[in-house]
C-alpha cells in the first residue's frame, strides 16, 4: 500500500512539473505578443517546480521589457501616444522579476548547484538603462495623488545600491541622486503615514545637502507624533535640522518651544543669538524676542521687536502684539492680586492705578497690530477687549460688538 501512496505520490509530482514545463514553452511560444505571453507564464512564477528555476524570472522579466520597450518607443514616436500605466507598471515589474532571478540564482551558487552566477551581469546592465525612469514614473504618480506608487518607485530607485543585483555597478553605488530620490520617497511614505517607510527613507535623504531638511522634518513628525513616537530621537532630529539647516523656520521654531516648556529659555538664547549672527531675518529676531519675553526681559524684548518694526519687513504685526504683551501680562500679575484684595485695602487702589497705567502703554500696541493685521484676532481681539473694559466702556461696547460677541 505504501508503495502505491509514494508511486501516485512521485507521478502526481511529475506531472505537475511536466505541466509548468509546458506553461513556459506555451508563454515562449507567444513571446510576439508579451502581454500574452507574460499572462501565460504566471502560473509557473508560483509552482515550486518552475519558481525555483532563475531562467523562469528572467523571462518573466524579458516580457516586462519588451513591454516597456513598446511603450517607451511610442514616447520618441512623432504623434506616440505610449500607455504610461502600462509603461510604469512594467517597469516596476522588470525590477521585481530580474530581481527575484538574481535571488533564485545566487540560492543556486550557494547551495553548490552552481558555480557563479551568469545572469546577474546581464540583468544588472539592462536595470542600469531604464533605472533613471522609475523617478518619472515616481513623480507622476506623486502628482497624480498616487502616494502608493509614487513610493514604489521612488522605493525601487533608493533600494538599488544596497540590492546585490547591482554589486558591481559602480553608477548605482556611487549615485548622487539617491539621497534626492529618497527625500520623494520620504514625503510619498509620510503622506501615506508608512512611519517604518519613512524613517527607512528619511534616514537616507536627510543627507542631500538642498533638500534634506524635508526628510528630517519627515523624521520629526514621526517621532513627535506618530506612533513611534521617541523625545530623544525628535530632539536630535530638530538639532540636526537647526545645524544642517539653519534658515528653515521649522525647525528652530521647534527647538526654541522645546527650550520654553522645559524652561532652558538662556539655552535659547545662546543658541538663536548664534544663528542671528549669521541669518538676521525678522523670523529669527522674532523668535529671540520671544525667549526674551518668556524670561520676563521686558526692555530687552521690546528693544527686540522694535528692531524688527523699524526694518518694516516680516512680523510686524506680531512685534507691535508682542510689545504689548509686554505691558497686558505684568498687568495681569496685578490684576490677580488684587483679585485676592479687599477694595478698602489701600493697596487696592494703588494697584488700580499701576493696571491702568500698564494698559494704557499696551493700548497702541495691540491697536497697531489690529490696524495691520484686522483679520488675525488672536494678535489683538482679548486684550484690547479686557483693556477696553478698564479704560473705556464705550470702546470695549463698539469692539465687543465687532467681534461679534
Amino acid at each position: 500500500m505504501k508503495k502505491i501512496l509514494f508511486s501516485a505520490a512521485l507521478l502526481f509530482t511529475v506531472c505537475s512539473m511536466s505541466a509548468q514545463e509546458s506553461v513556459v514553452k506555451e508563454a515562449k511560444s507567444a513571446k510576439s505578443d508579451p502581454v500574452k505571453a507574460a499572462e501565460i507564464l504566471e502560473p509557473a512564477l508560483v509552482d515550486p517546480s518552475t519558481a525555483s528555476d532563475p531562467e523562469t524570472w528572467k523571462l518573466a522579466g524579458d516580457f516586462q521589457k519588451a513591454i516597456y520597450d513598446e511603450e517607451n518607443m511610442k514616447l520618441y514616436l512623432p504623434g506616440g501616444q505610449a500607455d504610461t500605466t502600462k509603461l510604469y507598471s512594467s517597469l516596476a515589474k522588470m525590477f521585481e522579476y530580474y530581481t527575484k532571478c538574481d535571488e533564485v540564482e545566487q540560492a543556486k551558487v550557494n547551495s553548490g548547484e552552481l558555480k557563479k552566477p551568469k545572469l546577474r551581469k546581464k540583468l544588472a546592465k539592462t536595470l542600469v538603462t531604464v533605472r533613471p525612469n522609475l523617478t518619472n514614473a515616481g513623480s507622476d504618480a506623486y502628482n497624480a495623488g498616487n502616494y502608493a506608487n509614487a513610493l514604489k518607485f521612488f522605493g525601487l530607485y533608493v533600494d538599488a545600491p544596497q540590492n546585490p543585483l547591482f554589486a558591481d555597478e559602480d553608477a548605482v553605488k556611487n549615485d548622487t541622486l539617491t539621497p534626492l530620490i529618497a527625500n520623494y520617497a520620504a514625503l510619498a511614505a509620510n503622506t501615506l503615514k508608512d512611519e517604518a517607510a519613512v524613517i527607512k527613507y528619511a534616514t537616507i535623504g536627510k543627507n542631500h545637502k538642498d533638500e534634506g531638511y524635508r526628510s528630517l522634518m519627515c523624521l520629526a513628525e514621526v517621532y513627535g507624533k506618530g506612533e513611534k513616537t521617541d523625545s530623544v530621537q525628535w530632539l536630535a532630529t530638530i538639532k540636526e535640522g537647526v545645524e544642517k539647516f539653519p534658515a528653515q523656520e521649522y525647525f528652530i521654531g521647534n527647538l526654541m518651544d522645546y527650550y520654553i516648556q522645559k524652561g532652558k529659555i538662556d539655552e535659547g538664547l545662546t543658541q538663536i543669538n548664534e544663528i542671528l549672527a549669521n541669518n538676521p531675518t525678522p523670523y529669527f529676531m522674532y523668535v529671540k524676542g520671544v525667549l526674551q519675553y518668556e524670561k520676563k526681559d521686558y526692555e530687552g524684548a521690546i528693544a527686540t521687536f522694535n528692531e524688527i518694526i523699524a526694518k518694516n519687513g516680516d512680523f510686524v504685526a506680531e512685534s507691535y502684539s508682542k510689545i504689548g504683551d509686554c505691558y497686558f501680562f505684568p498687568a495681569q500679575v496685578i490684576v490677580e492680586e488684587n483679585a485676592n484684595l479687599s477694595m478698602d485695602d489701600p493697596k487696592y487702589a494703588t494697584n488700580e492705578g499701576k493696571i491702568k497705567e500698564l494698559y494704557e502703554k499696551a493700548k497702541p500696541f495691540y491697536e497697531k497690530a489690529k490696524e495691520l493685521k484686522p483679520d488675525n484676532k488672536q494678535l489683538w481681539g482679548q486684550y484690547l477687549l479686557n483693556i477696553y473694559w478698564k479704560l473705556n466702556k464705550s470702546e470695549y461696547e463698539a469692539l465687543e460688538k465687532e467681534l461679534g460677541y
